[in-house]
């Protein structure tokens, strides 16, 4: 006997949602990481955006796990740790996104080198954007060492969480094959 209908059909197990609400999860986690680390005095007042290292990273490798609205959600859970502008650097995340989809390939045939450059202009964008937007906002200029602070802060972090998340990749990859 053939059973046939919906009840029996082979369950898809393939779905990249999972994946997508993971990165979603795993973002949001390290923008509340920043804001920890905006309690310890040598980061009060600019906290690297190692979200950002993480989206940026994501969406160079791993561009079918990151959707339009990770960038948001993830942009969105700083600017309400940090009392940002909201949707301030949601809409910066989410303009990364479209640049990353834009830039990929041609990074990706680069050379590190050539990624790290493009990050720090990312960096520099995301915090331009939102220092244009505070200011207009405000009619009031902030002061601008804490802002240079993070940007450099930033782009030191990059190529170490650039290693660490390539490694857990690489780690959990393995486990997966071995399995």
């Amino acid at each position: 006997m053939i059973r046939r209908g919906r009840f029996f059909q082979k369950a898809e197990l393939e779905s990249d949602w999972p994946f997508q609400f993971l990165v979603v999860i795993f973002g949001m986690v390290l923008a509340m990481a920043e804001g920890g680390l905006a309690l310890w005095p040598v980061f009060y007042g600019a906290t690297p955006m190692l979200s950002l290292i993480f989206l940026y990273w994501i969406a160079l490798h791993h561009e079918k796990y990151v959707l339009l609205v990770t960038g948001f959600l993830i942009g969105l859970t700083s600017d309400i740790l940090f009392s940002d502008l909201l949707g301030g650097r949601a809409t910066a995340y989410i303009v990364v996104l479209f640049a990353m989809n834009w830039r990929r390939q041609k990074l990706l045939q680069g050379e590190f080198r050539d990624i790290w450059g493009e990050f720090a202009l990312t960096v520099f964008g995301v915090v331009l954007f939102q220092l244009v937007i505070f200011s207009a906002l405000n009619l009031s200029i902030p002061s601008l060492t804490p802002v240079i602070f993070q940007i450099g802060v930033t782009m030191i972090l990059f190529p170490i969480g650039y290693v660490i998340l390539s490694s857990l990749y690489f780690a959990l990859n393995k486990i997966r094959l071995s399995t």
